[in-house]
Order: C-alpha cells, then sequence, then structure tokens
C-alpha cells in the first residue's frame, strides 16, 4: 500500500520532466506545500489532462466515484491494486479514461521488525514497525501513477479525487512491505495521461515495480507516523 509520501517543491517537478515543462498549473496547485508527511484525505497536487489541457491541480487523496450520492469516502479508495484494476467495478472505468500523475520527492513504509528489549531485568523480543523512507538515490522526485474522479455536488461544484496504484515490491521494498507505488518512467508518461489511450492491456504493463538499482530506502523517527507532523525532521533518517 503507500498511506504516506511527500512533496517539497511543485516548481522543481514542473522542471524535471520534459512532458511536464508546459504544465498550466492552477493558482491553488502548489499553495500548501511542502508536505512532508502527506496522508490520505488531503488536498494534493495532482497532473491530469482536463478539458483537452494538461494542468496541475490539488485533488483529494481518496478517489470518490463520480457517481457517488453523498460525496464521502466509504471504501478504502486511497489506492488500487494493479493487477485488478480492469476487472474492478470501481478503478475500471477511470483505468480506460482518467490517468493521473502524482509528484512525490519520497514516500513511506513501516516495517516490522523483532527487536529484544529488558522488562523487569531480563530481556523479551517484541515486535515494533520502524518508519522507513523511501527516495531515489540522487533524491529526485519522481511520479506515482494514480486514477482520478470528479464529483459534483448537488450545486455542481467539483470535487476531484484521486488514488494512487500499487503493484507488488521490488528487491528494495520486498523485506519492507509487500506492496509497493507504481513509479512511472518519464518515458510514459504521455502515453499514461492520453484520455484517449484505452488499450488497458497495454496500459497494464507499465504498472511493474521500480528497478529498485535506482532507490534507497532508510529508517525515519516516528513522527511521520502521525499525520498533524509536516516537518522536514519526517524525512530525515536515524540510527537504526
Amino acid at each position: 500500500m503507500c498511506g504516506r509520501y511527500a512533496l517539497i517543491d511543485g516548481k522543481k517537478v514542473l522542471v524535471s520532466f520534459t512532458a511536464l515543462n508546459k504544465t498550466k498549473p492552477t493558482e491553488q496547485a502548489f499553495r500548501e506545500l511542502p508536505r512532508y508527511n502527506a496522508a490520505p484525505m488531503q488536498r494534493l497536487p495532482v497532473f491530469a489532462v482536463r478539458h483537452d489541457e494538461l494542468i496541475v491541480e490539488p485533488m483529494q487523496w481518496w478517489l470518490i466515484p463520480h457517481w457517488s450520492k453523498d460525496g464521502k469516502p466509504g471504501f478504502s479508495s486511497f489506492n488500487a491494486k494493479a493487477e485488478t484494476l480492469d476487472q474492478s467495478k470501481l478503478f475500471s472505468p477511470y483505468f480506460k479514461g482518467s490517468r493521473c500523475l502524482i509528484p512525490a520527492d519520497a514516500f513511506y513504509e513501516w516495517q516490522r521488525a523483532t527487536v529484544t528489549q529488558e522488562v523487569r531485568g531480563g530481556q523479551k523480543k517484541v515486535e515494533e514497525k520502524h518508519p522507513m523512507c523511501v527516495r531515489m538515490n540522487d533524491d529526485a522526485p519522481f511520479l506515482f501513477a494514480g486514477l482520478f474522479s470528479i464529483w459534483k455536488d448537488a450545486e455542481g461544484n467539483e470535487h476531484p479525487t484521486f488514488t494512487i496504484i500499487t503493484t507488488e515490491p521490488n528487491e528494495l521494498m520486498a523485506p519492507i512491505h509487500r506492496r509497493m507505488p507504481v513509479v512511472l518512467p518519464e518515458q510514459h508518461i504521455e502515453q499514461w495521461l492520453d484520455r484517449s489511450y484505452k488499450d488497458t492491456d497495454s496500459l497494464k504493463k507499465l504498472l511493474v515495480p521500480y528497478p529498485a538499482k535506482k532507490m534507497k530506502a532508510y529508517r525515519v523517527s516516528s513522527l511521520v507516523s502521525n499525520p498533524r507532523n509536516n516537518a522536514a525532521e519526517c524525512m530525515q533518517p536515524v540510527e537504526s
């Protein structure tokens, strides 16, 4: 799964990917950055084609289908499994024509670890969850593959929401968690964002684990466990 990530500088993302250079940011797109500890239900920058134009705008992280009666989150739709996208009643319509990209500098996952603690003069083994930060080796920003939906309220106001697609872990992530977000390489950006492209069989082939050799992972502070904490310390390494 992917339940936390970080995005520091939206403008850096725009200049880092040639295919995104001409994106038109909305006025609100990067206003609430940096986000060192982004969490579901928050509004975060998302790249998508809307009205035949590539834009980046804030969307709520938790996909709410356009047909929802009340616009309230129900099923845990902040993530979507790559393997079943084309079979899912919820996600398949958006997989065919409402794909997006979510910029990030890092994502977090919690690794289970057995440690020995001293309890009342004796040694006891206990299980802990250690937060891990995953980044590119060069600390460059990257892009999650995602899907988006536009729900409209009774007054016709638009409420855009999104989900992050996950896949099996690569060699780096396997000891940490059984899932990882899909990181889309730059050469596939235009195809992924093309809403007229409907070949889901070809698109599914893009949803694979990112090469482990290009990534790094390190333990960070438990500060990141609380989504209220939004500080650079969330991304800083700590001793194991």
